[in-house]
């Protein structure tokens, strides 16, 4: 190989098992820069969690000269990703499996004509949740073929219903070991190694009826979102709810039935005026959500 500018060249073997190449090749040079391979993120994020995640795998891809362009699945229309070399989706835990808008992406995503990697990762308050293996399963009926799988642990958005309200100090190191574990699951993909986080059969079982009587649910435990009369009427829990769940009557925010309790509402107000059952809400997510593109 030809020296360039006495720059070092590290080659790395990438066995992808795919149709059109068993291989893919790069470089890494220290006085250029090329994008050697192109992948796709998608990703639902009620406060921030999930979109801090995916922040973290484009910036730790590009160190290896790899793009990722991120999607928020709310507002995609084309679901296709046949044009990317491997795929991403990143999703929240509610009640041990993914929102309706995670579930329902997957039910849209396009059948692949070859094969193609997936890496899976859940944002939750736990250390580990049944939602990595079940969007890995949806993938593998489209063609898919994931090889990380993995769980993400997340600072607490719903503490006030279950769970430890989690303070700075622990935000930070939360967030401090999501990071480095985002980092090692790309190294570890960069270098054709397979990361699988299972939960046992029993539990993922299990989950399928929890989450099945949550669902059931939803619409009793939105009625508990209120807003007070100190709402000022600036729209932004109107323009950025996922389900357009929200109106303005009686000069205050009203909360419909189509409510998937994603929290952003809570979070996101500027004046801190909606309640959980009447109580007044710390929003411990509010730095987080500046990650999101939010209509201000």
């Amino acid at each position: 190989m030809p020296k360039r500018d006495e720059a070092k060249c590290s080659i790395e073997k990438l066995n992808y098992n795919l149709e059109r190449s068993n291989y893919f090749h790069f470089c890494l040079f220290e006085s250029e820069s090329k994008i050697v391979m192109k992948g796709v993120l998608y990703y639902f994020s009620g406060t921030g969690n999930t979109k801090w995640v995916a922040d973290r795998f484009k910036e730790d891809f590009a160190f290896y000269n790899i793009d990722v362009d991120l999607f928020d699945m709310q507002f995609l229309e084309n679901k296709k990703s046949e044009n990317y070399d491997f795929l991403i989706i990143g999703s929240p835990v509610y009640a041990e499996f993914p929102p309706k808008i995670v579930t329902d992406f997957l039910s849209e995503i396009d059948d692949l004509k070859r094969r193609m990697k997936a890496v899976v990762y859940s944002t939750q308050a736990a250390s580990s949740s049944s939602v990595p293996g079940f969007i890995s399963k949806c993938l593998v009926k489209k063609g898919y073929m994931p090889v990380i799988q993995i769980s993400i642990k997340m600072p607490n958005n719903f503490y006030f219903v279950k769970g430890k309200k989690p303070d700075k100090n622990t935000i930070e190191k939360l967030l401090l070991k999501a990071d480095e574990k985002v980092k090692g699951v790309v190294k570890s993909f960069v270098e054709g190694k397979s990361t699988i986080e299972t939960v046992p059969f029993i539990r993922f079982e299990f989950n399928k009826i929890i989450y099945s009587m949550f669902k059931n649910r939803i619409p009793k435990l939105s009625k508990n979102i209120s807003s007070t009369e100190d709402c000022g009427k600036c729209g932004l829990c109107l323009r950025n709810c996922p389900e357009s769940n929200i109106t303005f009557e009686g000069g205050h925010a009203i909360f419909h039935s189509k409510c998937i309790l994603c929290l952003r509402c809570i979070h996101i107000c500027p004046i801190n005026a909606v309640r959980y059952k009447g109580e007044k809400i710390d929003q411990t997510q509010k730095n987080i959500m500046k990650t999101l593109d939010l209509n201000r």
